[in-house]
């Protein structure tokens, strides 16, 4: 072979060697293809389907730090995350994934098994979507790991070659995460990580209770009972006030709103033993939902709460939690003390630590009494126009607008149902209020924090043993009113 053949031969070697390599590092290329056409003839819609597997390449070589396989299963028309404890999922991400597969369409890329690996889309590579249905026929998509863009994925349906290039983010929706070998699946995407499913309409019992001094104590009893064709909560603890079925159902939305910062599995020991508050709801069918709130985290800043029976712990931030828990004894109607201008015929406060004493008696006043109204043509009308004064002790008028002021301010007062406070708070305030001839007696203590770092003062009816919290707001605003 002269010189001449030898270098024209390693010029055409060079020349093999560098497709070689522009094939291996290049993103395939975009055909001229314009055509759009639907890739999944059959409708998808969540009620269609009663499970969804999702796997990363092959689904093997899987860890805790790197999971493969997302498993989502319907039970008893409820999604849950089979892959992670079992732990209701999230129907607002698995939607949108759904409604993106119904509407997805593309351009042909490619018809060719060879080169499917230059898409990202062999059999042991991609993100494998099996969409399972009971009586219909499964779906069956492979979205590749290789991009074309930012914005758009390869796809094609599994069993065949066909791939498609699709303006839609897929790998994104589906919760792909990390580049090449760290690449992983999400799986606490598809988690919802509310700790409570309630209907607050479907709730006719609740029971919330919380251990104080090694003790459990009751703290809510109610139950919604039907009477004259309408259901009314009644409270089984002989409460001295009214209920509101408002701020109950308010309540019970409070709850259903707590998200929790993680879901773990239910293997730290001990955490259960001592539970400091568990509430317990019972629905319209008879079934119980608890949850029950164990001891802080290492780093005290979360609460361990699970519900009872699952297989699964939560992490609920500590503020999250007790924010509710604060709220949760306001179940009272307004006005608990049922005062009106009109009704009230005597008040009297004594406020202890300034000293000052209040009381107000109404009468009848004398010009109304003796002089008819104008107009006025008989008995009746006359009883029509009476007005009366409020007097102090000493005979003396009291500004009807200062009363009106004290009057209003106890009607402000917003009571809740709490614990036992564990010690007798000095009081603060008596307060006596005579309505129909009848005198009810009620003392005020002084401000206390409780254990949750809410702040009360206890508001007790003379001969009852239950405390009530009044906030320090509605007490200062009615002991400025007094004159």
């Amino acid at each position: 072979m002269n010189k001449k053949s030898l270098i024209i031969l390693c010029v055409i070697f060079a020349i093999l060697i560098g497709l070689v390599f522009v094939k291996k590092n290049i993103k395939p290329e975009i055909s001229t293809t314009e055509e759009i056409v639907d890739i999944i003839v059959s409708p998808v819609n969540i009620d269609g389907f009663s499970e969804i597997v999702l796997r990363l390449g092959d689904g093997i070589t899987e860890n805790d730090d790197k999971p493969r396989n997302v498993h989502l299963v319907k039970e008893g028309g409820q999604w849950i995350v089979k892959t992670q404890y079992g732990v209701y999922a999230d129907e607002k991400t698995i939607t949108p994934i759904l409604e993106k597969l119904d509407q997805l369409k593309g351009e042909l890329r490619s018809d060719k098994k060879g080169i499917l690996s230059d898409y990202g889309l062999a059999d042991d590579e991609g993100v494998h979507v099996e969409l399972r249905q009971q009586d219909a026929k499964d779906i069956y998509v492979i979205v590749g790991t290789q991009k074309a863009g930012y914005q758009n994925n390869f796809v094609r349906l599994g069993g065949t070659n066909a791939v498609y290039v699709v303006n839609e983010n897929l790998l994104g929706t589906l919760g792909l995460r990390g580049e090449e070998e760290d690449q992983k699946l999400d799986v606490k995407k598809w988690v919802d990580k509310r700790i409570a499913h309630l209907e607050a309409d479907d709730v006719v019992g609740i029971v919330m209770t919380k251990t104080v001094n090694e003790t459990e104590e009751v703290i809510i009893d109610i139950r919604k009972k039907s009477g004259d064709g309408k259901k009314k909560w009644q409270s089984v603890k002989p409460y001295a006030f009214g209920l509101s079925a408002s701020k109950i159902k308010s309540m019970l939305e409070k709850f259903n709103s707590i998200y929790a910062r993680d879901v773990i599995a239910p293997d730290v020991e001990g955490v259960f033993d001592s539970p400091g508050w568990a509430g317990t709801f019972t629905l319209e069918d008879g079934s119980q939902f608890k949850l029950v709130r164990g001891v802080k985290d290492e780093e005290e800043k979360n609460y361990y709460v699970k519900v009872e029976g699952s297989g699964y712990f939560y992490l609920v931030p500590v503020s999250t939690f007790d924010s509710r828990e604060k709220q949760q004894g306001d179940i009272f109607a307004g006005n608990p003390l049922k005062v009106e201008e009109g009704n009230v015929e005597g008040i009297e406060i004594n406020d202890i630590d300034s000293k000052k004493k209040f009381r107000a008696l109404k009468k009848l006043s004398l010009a109304a009494a003796e002089t008819p109204a104008e107009g006025a043509e008989n008995e009746g009308d006359q009883e029509a126009k009476e007005e009366y004064i409020w007097q102090a002790p000493d005979g003396g008028t009291i500004e009807t607008a200062k009363v009106k002021d004290v009057i209003s301010k106890i009607k402000d007062m917003n009571l809740e149902a709490v614990s036992p406070s564990g010690s007798s708070p000095k009081k603060a305030l008596t307060v006596d209020i005579t309505k129909e001839g009848e005198t009810k007696k009620y003392t005020i203590s002084k401000n206390t924090t409780l254990d949750n770092g809410k702040e009360c003062h206890f508001l007790r009816l003379s001969g009852d043993e239950q405390d009530y919290c009044v906030s320090k707001v509605h007490v200062t605003a009615l002991q400025n009113a007094l004159p």
